[in-house]
C-alpha cells in the first residue's frame, strides 16, 4: 500500500473525556462526580467498617474485642476442620507403619556412618 492512500489520524480530535474537563474562567470543578465514583466502588470484605455501636463496645486494648476476635478464629476454625478429610483407621495405620519403619532404616543408616566415622578417627588420632 502507498502512503499517501493511508489515512492520517487527526490530533486532537477526539471528544475530551467527562474525567478531565475544560474549566471556563470563574467555574468550579465537578468535585461531586469524584466523590460519587470513589463511593460506589466496593470495598473489599475486611474493610467494610462496623457499625457505631459494635466499636463503642470494643475498644481499642479492651478485654472484649480480644475475645470477640478469639470467638471469631474459633468459629472459624470449626469451619476449616468440617472441611479436611480425615483418614480411614486402614490408612492411618498403613501411613504409621511406613513412617516407624522409614524412621527404624535411616536410623540405621546414620548409626552404621557414625560408627564407621568414629573407628576411622580413633586410627587417625591413635
Amino acid at each position: 500500500m502507498k502512503k499517501s492512500t493511508q489515512k492520517k489520524k487527526k490530533r486532537g480530535s477526539r471528544k475530551r473525556s467527562s474525567a478531565s474537563p475544560i474549566l471556563q474562567e470563574g467555574a468550579t470543578p465537578n468535585v461531586g462526580a469524584f466523590q460519587e465514583k470513589a463511593v460506589n466502588k466496593k470495598l473489599p470484605h475486611a474493610a467494610i467498617s462496623k457499625k457505631e455501636s459494635e466499636r463503642r463496645g470494643e475498644a481499642k486494648g479492651s478485654p472484649m474485642r480480644y475475645i470477640n476476635i478469639a470467638v471469631q478464629f474459633l468459629r472459624e476454625a470449626k469451619m476449616e476442620l468440617k472441611k479436611v478429610k480425615w483418614p480411614t483407621r486402614k490408612e492411618l495405620l498403613a501411613s504409621t507403619a511406613v513412617v516407624i519403619v522409614l524412621v527404624l532404616v535411616v536410623s540405621f543408616f546414620l548409626g552404621l556412618i557414625d560408627f564407621g566415622l568414629i573407628k576411622i578417627i580413633k586410627n587417625i588420632v591413635g
